[in-house]
């Protein structure tokens, strides 16, 4: 992952990335296809395509509850890092349940949006590779940003975790996002690990 330096969030002299364009998903993205023919837009540095929900609901309709949909839609999705074509699919498809979906290439966007979104929910998808550069900045982020639900994605983990074990630095983690039942499982189990995090009171 590009920058993932946290000696960024104090950097007093870069000025805040403005984010291309937000994403709506939901019943708002519904409601936007019926009165407009606009073409998709790219939803963020990283040249995410936006993907028609009746699509996704065709290919992800076996794999979210319609309780993690209901999640994601109040929530604004954000993915950091470089992620191959089949991992980008299923993040975009992810992405496309949210409130806005945006994808960038550094903490320091990552930052830089979340400090001037108005959603009290956040899902942060990661993407590292390397864990154990990372670990402090995963959990100096996870600190200064408790209201956000973390999503890690890194090659190095021995395993995915779904229990929460690693909450700390994430409340679900994945070696690789290359299957689309797997990337379900890991959202839905982040949104219920993430609202145990903030019920405890334990950030």
């Amino acid at each position: 992952m590009k920058d993932f330096n946290v000696s960024h969030f104090e950097d007093r002299g870069r000025s805040p990335i403005s984010p291309r364009s937000d994403v709506p998903g939901g019943w708002i993205a519904t409601f936007l296809r019926a009165i407009t023919t606009t073409p998709a837009q790219d939803t963020g540095d990283e040249g995410f395509d936006a993907v028609p929900l009746h699509q996704v609901e065709e290919r992800w309709g076996r794999h979210l509850s319609l309780h993690t949909i209901e999640r994601l839609e109040r929530a604004d999705v954000v993915a950091c890092g470089t992620f191959d074509d089949t991992a980008r699919g299923h993040i975009a498809d992810v992405g496309a349940y949210g409130r806005t979906f945006r994808a960038v290439e550094s903490q320091l966007d990552v930052v830089n949006y979340l400090n001037r979104t108005f959603s009290t929910r956040q899902l942060v998808i990661f993407q590292v590779r390397d864990l154990i550069g990372s670990i402090d900045r995963l959990e100096e982020f996870r600190c200064r940003f408790p209201q956000a639900a973390v999503l890690l994605i890194c090659p190095e983990l021995a395993r995915n975790d779904f229990t929460g074990e690693r909450r700390t630095i994430c409340d679900a983690s994945l070696r690789k996002a290359d299957a689309r039942a797997s990337v379900a499982m890991a959202v839905t189990v982040a949104l219920q690990n993430h609202n145990e995090y903030l019920s405890r009171g334990i950030f």
